[in-house]
């Protein structure tokens, strides 16, 4: 995927929002799209019920995962404000966690903080190089 195709990359992650709130609880306020190292994307979408948090960038994963697939080549989660605009958010440090142990070639992966802003994952776990160097 090209650089040009990053705001592709990012409309498709908007296109799986849809909000919906129950209770005090907020479900598919956000939306990731991965990109594949065989280039296919998976969607998914985040789920809050309070305490128990499901993170748009895991559904992904785990689509990616039950379809056979470990290596994310690129991955871009998105959040809608009630005016429809479209905000791309970093994941959390537990979703950093999660990419890297799926598999230890996502280091490599590229995840979207803007429309022409991209970080390799390693880039944002924190003391990556030190780490690499005490093994």
């Amino acid at each position: 995927m090209s650089e040009n195709k990053i705001p592709q990359l990012i409309n498709q992650a908007a296109s799986v929002i849809k909000t919906r709130k129950v209770k005090d609880s907020l479900f598919a306020d956000v939306g990731c799209a991965l990109l594949s190292r065989s280039d296919q994307v998976y969607y998914g979408v985040c789920a809050d019920s309070g305490s128990n948090t499901f993170c748009a960038e895991k559904a992904a994963i785990a689509a990616m995962i039950t379809n056979g697939e470990y290596e994310i080549k690129r991955i871009v989660a998105v959040w809608k404000d009630e005016a429809g605009s479209v905000f791309v958010i970093p994941p959390c440090g537990n979703c950093r966690q999660l990419m890297r142990e799926t598999d230890e070639s996502n280091l490599e992966a590229e995840v979207i903080l803007d429309a022409d802003k991209t970080v390799l994952l390693k880039e944002l776990l924190p003391y990556y190089d030190w780490w690499k160097k005490q093994k």
